[in-house]
């Protein structure tokens, strides 16, 4: 357990009537007054710890006459994006760094709007902020980082990824969300950082309360500077709850009053707790969203904190540390970019196109040297092209990007899958995933961590091949101080994606789909089994997708609880079958299946066999047809296809069409008392085709892969 100090929103003065009335009907959650009351009841030593902080403060806070120092702290930020909005720009976070000096030296031009009762405690806190110049292994930078993870949508300390050595830096993580709903960050006092607690040192905070522009603004800009403060010990105004305005309380500094909090800026002479006392409205740690000013004693008990080695912040200011983060170099050295990208999409049809944009980070890029394989153009050197895929198939792609300082290079394997115009099922079908036909389901795994989904032997039901998205990492051997350590098996929010091979459904009706599913947990209480196996449909080669079904919680597990194992279905009755149903149109005749496993810190492996797809096939006539069986299937291209054809009293005819019914080749089976086989060259190009045995008045159709 540790205590963490949550803020809600704080706005400039004079924002719009419409926010205000927000702010003033509830305000933003905090939630650190649960957190401080199971923290205390498990740890009362940290509350003590906290408490010796702040009488520590009283005892040797500096007094007038006392020459003081600017600390300047070294801060990086590192920014957690799924690509989206919430990957903000460097700009943004500078902008951020500006306000955040302007407000701890009182250099904000808001401070004249101060009410006149603080004139004379409002105070420089002589300390100031720079981005690192250098990363913790000397290498170059400019205090951002941008990385991608679905942890910027879980919102919560395993957030805090690469943490850089908190005695030499101030790190703040930005991130999409927050895990408690309205609350727009939280950091820890320094004495709940304590031990195997150290990677969680730091500041959470949303994306849209960095600075004052891009997807900020100023009414939220002040929020990071809340939060520095709890980081150096401050408490609220009214001490260490998250409820403004319901009791009277005192945060342990002198020169800041008896205070009830305050959710709104109405009344900044508001005299509540203490006749003729004026509160402090208008303090950067209140949710008055009309913060101005820090107090002079506020200013001592931080210079206090960052005197005490209590989270190693007597470290952060020294000599020492501006040489080996690197901002005692003045200009900062240019660093060479560090190349990164997305796609608009990872699905499309042949003949599609994808838009790649630019997403390198660390220093400006001067030149763009793209390459895609298979596409067109082949290469580019703008930073957001547009690329066409003709032919069907997995594609990458890559990026070189350079400055005076030098390039880098990524590469994506696989980041666009290009449908074929042809489809490998028409109507009902059935994949066990013992053949060769799984060549034509793809896995996606956006994060490229170890949990992928991939073909396993002897675990599925009956003990047959089945799909497995290995969820489980052994971390038995893993040394606890090094920070991987932390994030092992952390996966709340991962996505990992299972895709089907096609369907033509236009002509099936009736349509039922199925497939066998076993699961484990590593949870004890139904609360804990937050994932869920979704199970989606697109008919345009994966461009939009419809959720189909959802199995989650009590449904999902098939076998209870595994523990921390290596879960493997052992038997069939570690199995559930899962089914929904669908109404075709003429509009199907390309669809897939996608199924999206959103797993939980307590996700164990999951397992996917047997999907089928039933109903009724218009294309396949009545009558009586003398039995035929194909093999190899899929076969590949110029090689030749076996038909067996059982005892027939007339000739049967076997036609092999293509998708358009275009007639490749036709071949005659004479009559005959015994078993034939007849062999087919398959002189085609890959892509599915149609081999019709007609005899009579009878005819089925039988879908042919060649790859």
């Amino acid at each position: 357990m540790r205590k963490q100090i949550l803020l809600g929103a704080l706005t400039l003065f004079g924002i719009a009537a419409a926010t205000q009335a927000t702010a003033q009907e509830g305000g933003y959650k905090c939630g650190s007054a649960e957190q401080l009351r199971k923290l205390y009841a498990e740890n009362p030593q940290m509350a003590a710890d906290y408490d010796q902080l702040v009488e520590q403060y009283k005892t040797t806070r500096l007094v007038n006459g006392v020459e003081r120092t600017v600390y300047v702290i070294p801060i990086v930020f590192h920014v957690i994006h799924e690509y989206g909005s919430e990957n903000i720009t460097d700009a943004q976070i500078y902008d951020q760094v500006d306000i955040l000096n302007e407000d701890f030296r009182m250099r904000n031009a808001d401070t004249i709007q101060v009410t006149p009762a603080f004139d004379t405690v409002r105070a420089d806190a002589m300390i100031e902020f720079r981005l690192a110049a250098l990363d913790p292994f000397g290498n170059c930078t400019n205090g951002i980082e941008h990385i991608y993870s679905h942890q910027s949508n879980a919102g919560d300390d395993y957030s805090k990824i690469n943490q850089w050595h908190r005695s030499r830096y101030l790190n703040v993580w930005v991130t999409n969300t927050i895990g408690e709903a309205g609350v727009a960050g939280y950091a820890y006092y320094p004495t709940a950082t304590q031990g195997n607690f150290f990677y969680a040192d730091g500041i959470l905070i949303l994306n849209d309360y960095i600075g004052s522009i891009g997807t900020s603004a100023p009414y939220s800009s002040r929020a990071l500077t809340h939060e520095i403060g709890h980081y150096l010990g401050l408490a609220h105004t009214w001490g260490s709850t998250n409820d403004p305005g319901v009791a009277c309380g005192d945060d342990g500094v002198d020169d800041t009053p008896y205070t009830k909090g305050h959710n709104n800026c109405n009344n900044v002479n508001d005299a509540t707790c203490t006749a003729g006392v004026i509160e402090n409205v208008q303090n950067f740690m209140e949710y008055s969203y009309c913060s101005r000013m820090y107090t002079k004693d506020q200013r001592d008990f931080m210079h206090n904190v960052l005197q005490q080695e209590t989270g190693d912040r007597n470290n952060l200011y020294t000599a020492e540390t501006h040489h080996l983060t690197g901002i005692d170099q003045v200009p900062p050295p240019l660093c060479s970019p560090v190349a990164d990208f997305s796609a608009n999409r990872r699905n499309i049809c042949e003949g599609e196109t994808v838009t790649y944009k630019d997403a390198s980070w660390r220093a400006g890029v001067t030149t763009f040297a793209w390459s895609f394989p298979g596409g067109s153009p082949a290469t580019s050197d703008v930073p957001n092209p547009v690329v066409t895929y003709a032919t069907s198939g997995s594609y990458s792609a890559t990026l070189v990007v350079s400055n005076a300082a030098g390039s880098t290079t990524k590469t994506f394997e696989n980041i666009v899958y290009v449908a074929p115009n042809w489809v490998e099922n028409v109507g009902p079908a059935e994949e066990t995933f013992n053949n060769n036909a799984t060549n034509f389901w793809y896995a996606q795994n956006p994060e490229n961590n170890w949990g992928n989904f991939h073909v396993v032997d002897g675990v599925g039901k009956d003990g047959s091949k089945c799909f497995m998205l290995n969820n489980y990492k052994d971390i038995s051997e893993a040394d606890p101080y090094t920070s991987d350590w932390y994030y092992y098996n952390r996966l709340g929010g991962t996505k990992d994606y299972l895709i089907s091979e096609s369907y033509d459904l236009a002509g099936t009706t009736n349509v039922h789909v199925y497939f066998d599913y076993a699961y484990g947990t590593k949870a004890t209480s139904l609360v804990d089994i937050t994932e869920e196996l979704r199970v989606y449909s697109s008919r345009d080669c994966g461009k939009t997708w419809t959720l189909r079904k959802t199995v989650s919680a009590e449904d999902l597990i098939t076998v209870g609880y595994v523990g921390n194992t290596n879960f493997m279905p052992d038997n069939n009755l570690d199995w559930k079958t899962a089914d929904f149903t669908y109404t075709t149109t003429a509009q199907d005749a390309k669809m897939r299946f996608r199924f999206e496993f959103v797993a939980s810190d307590k996700s164990s492996n999951l397992f996917i066999d047997n999907f089928m797809v039933t109903g009724t096939l218009g294309i396949e006539d009545n009558g009586t047809l003398a039995p035929i069986a194909l093999s190899p299937n899929p076969v590949a291209a110029g090689s030749d296809i076996a038909v067996e054809v059982g005892q027939t009293a007339t000739d049967m005819t076997l036609q092999l069409v293509d998708v358009n019914g275009a007639v490749v080749s036709t071949t005659i089976v004479s009559a005959s008392n015994a078993m034939q086989t007849v062999m087919i060259p398959m002189n085609v190009s890959k892509g599915c085709y149609f081999l019709q045995a007609v005899q009579g008045d009878a005819k089925i159709t039988h879908r042919v892969i060649v790859f």
